[in-house]
């Protein structure tokens, strides 16, 4: 097996699923592991599927569930054998935070077959391909969808799920329970809290760079193999986050929003939030107010 890295879901602290829709060139294929569980169908592609120390065919249609910490790669097929054309690769992940979830579970017996589900993830589980035909469409509606509204339609789709006995074991109980990468993890953890309490500031590239004793391209490397996303990017993301979350406590208007949320300008600012939620501020105000009236 590869020597796992330790990969980040960009999930901020406050939320519970992430959702990645990832297509050809995005396609990450080094053994990783993260926190987070990790819901995967292959909507395109073929190719080899590593969790642990084993290895498996994937291809199209085919659905897979991690379990937290589950060191696990998709290497895709670059070409057609008999045709030598180029493979195109399409899948869609969810990613949730497994401990609130389970936490939230275990207060209600009537959820006991879902548990029952998570707690076999642990060993990375290839879903029963009929059970899950037509998971593809929930899962994009997710997209669609208010951050209560995700976590009701994923318990649904678990339900789903949970009504099969047929699922596959990927790996052993003993390579799940080992610990990798601790440097990676510590340190993906100390820039994160690190972002998480000073977004609101300017936080240059060199800044942060060297508060972690790395130069610029040292940190860049190493944060995008561990986000899929650059730094900038993901400090992005995170004030449009913390945006959202005050525009739901309704006790900003758009300027102080803007700047509260480290936004240094409302051009910027309702660009980069409609880049991110598919929405103006506006919007966005506009159908939590719809929700919670």
């Amino acid at each position: 097996m590869e020597n796992p890295i330790a990969l980040k879901v960009p999930l901020y602290k406050n939320k519970t699923i992430h959702i990645e829709e990832c297509k050809d060139t995005e396609f990450y294929d080094k053994v990783h592991f993260h926190e987070e569980f990790q819901l995967t169908h292959i909507i395109n592609g073929t190719g080899r599927l590593i969790v642990g120390q084993d290895s498996y065919s994937f291809t199209s249609g085919d659905t897979y569930l991690f379990g937290r910490n589950l060191p696990h790669a998709f290497k895709k097929d670059t070409k057609c054998p008999s045709l030598g054309s180029k493979i195109k690769t399409h899948s869609f992940s969810v990613f949730f935070n497994g401990d609130r979830l389970v936490a939230f579970l275990n207060q209600l017996a009537e959820t006991s077959s879902i548990q029952e589900l998570l707690s076999a993830s642990y060993v990375g589980l290839n879903l029963n391909k009929k059970q899950c035909s037509g998971i593809l469409v929930k899962l994009k509606r997710l997209q669609r969808l208010n951050d209560f509204e995700k976590i009701m339609e994923l318990l649904y789709i678990f339900e789903d799920i949970s009504k099969c006995t047929t699922h596959i074991a990927l790996t052993t109980p003993e390579i799940a329970s080992l610990n990798f990468d601790e440097y990676g993890v510590g340190k993906m953890k100390a820039i994160f809290n690190f972002i998480e309490l000073n977004y609101s500031k300017k936080i240059s590239l060199t800044y942060i760079a060297s508060h972690f004793g790395m130069n610029p391209s040292s940190f860049c490397r190493f944060f995008k193999s561990r986000t899929l996303m650059t730094f900038s990017q993901f400090l992005i993301e995170i004030r449009v986050a913390k945006a959202c979350e005050l525009i739901r406590k309704g006790a900003h208007n758009a300027t102080e929003t803007c700047f509260e949320s480290g936004f240094t300008n409302l051009s910027n600012f309702h660009r980069q939030f409609k880049n991110v939620m598919g929405m103006t501020p506006t919007q966005y105000k506009e159908s939590v107010s719809t929700f919670f009236a």
